[in-house]
């Protein structure tokens, strides 16, 4: 089921870039157009220029270019660039579709005009022909022009496939309908996610140390996360601050199963960490639902931030893991509301008074049944 929904959402992203470079490459159509049109009928040039041959063409260029680019983007380069730097992705990107474009252009040129010329005269003028056509055509500015025009938008499709990385998944499209531009009332399950021992293992490695596996745990984690849906809310020092829309989270327990999805990675990465800063990361974590409100904040460095009890209540209930000797607690709301089946089990641990709440929360561990 996560590897379904993960190639979901890569599918998704390559019918967006699809469709955004078919958009553009009209465009760009239909401005040439117009401008020949223009340059025709102030008779500067003599002719005919006929719209809908060339621009049925364009159409499918852009959508044979736009899944194919968009697949080699977000299916082959995409988990190479996670892990370098945002100038990285972006120029290399640009670059190596230049290369692959300068390739596969006189291949073509030269294999097209080879079989063509094969059938009108011997192999050996045939040779010199096809040779000679590629070379015709790179000493044109259009065919160089054209293929800087395209490592632009090649780099510029990947500048926003690592903008909308960095602000989470959705979030982009959000600012830029203005959804949460008036604060509005949303009901929303909070996870707390917490490194173990953070304070003891920063000081046996060094800050700088700990500095870079608390980045390489990050990015561990990720997948985890959004293979159960979940949005990234914040990073803060060493606690990670997943949200779930109702649905979303509760849909197939899945803010539960990310808990367990992230212990199963740590745990397939025990051995790196040990070779690398001789400790095996572990995590705690609080879940709790109930209403937010969320809305734009900030002027230079824009942000959406949630704010609320539940969010206070979450952390407080995270807070109490160390107390119960538990690596997740979760409250009774949220599991009341939970599609539990015999893949968890749930151990109630009493009804409790978190500080700064009138009322008594009622608490639980959660496990997974032994196969």
């Amino acid at each position: 089921m996560k590897n379904r929904e993960r190639f979901r959402r890569k599918i998704r992203k390559v019918l967006v870039i699809t469709l955004c470079w078919t958009l553009l490459v009209s465009f760009f159509y239909i401005n040439n157009y117009f401008f020949v049109k223009d340059l025709i009928d102030l008779q500067k040039v003599e002719g005919n220029y006929a719209f809908w041959p060339d621009f049925t063409a364009q159409i499918i260029l852009g959508l044979l270019g736009g899944l194919l680019g968009g697949y080699l983007l977000v299916f082959r380069m995409e988990a190479r660039y996670k892990r370098r730097s945002f100038a990285f992705g972006i120029v290399n990107s640009g670059l190596l579709f230049i290369f692959y474009y300068l390739v596969v252009a006189v291949a073509g040129l030269f294999i097209i005009g080879l079989i063509y010329r094969s059938f009108q005269t011997d192999l050996s003028d045939a040779l010199k022909q096809s040779w000679h056509n590629v070379l015709v055509n790179l000493r044109t500015p259009s065919f160089f022009s054209v293929m800087i025009l395209a490592g632009v938008l090649v780099s510029g499709t990947q500048f926003m496939l690592q903008v909308n990385d960095k602000f989470g998944s959705g979030i982009l499209w959000k600012f830029i309908i203005g959804k949460y531009y008036l604060p509005r009332q949303e009901e929303r399950i909070f996870m707390f996610l917490d490194l173990k021992s953070s304070t003891t293992i920063a000081e046996k490695i060094g800050s700088k140390q700990f500095f870079e596996m608390i980045r390489e745990i990050f990015q561990d984690i990720t997948e985890p996360i959004t293979d159960n849906l979940g949005e990234i809310y914040q990073y803060v020092g060493d606690e990670v601050i997943v949200s779930w829309p109702v649905d979303r989270g509760t849909r197939e327990n899945n803010c539960l199963a990310c808990f367990f999805d992230i212990e199963r990675k740590m745990a397939e990465n025990q051995a790196r960490y040990l070779e690398k800063y001789g400790q095996t990361p572990t995590f705690k974590a609080g879940l709790h639902i109930g209403e937010a409100t969320v809305g734009e904040i900030g002027v230079i460095k824009k942000d959406i931030v949630f704010s609320g009890d539940v969010l206070n209540t979450a952390s407080r209930i995270q807070g109490e893991c160390n107390r119960y000797d538990a690596s997740i607690l979760v409250s009774s709301d949220l599991l009341e509301r939970m599609p539990l089946n015999r893949t968890f089990e749930t151990i109630p641990m009493g009804e409790i008074h978190l500080r700064g709440k009138a009322n008594k929360v009622a608490l639980n561990t959660v496990k997974i049944r032994p196969t």
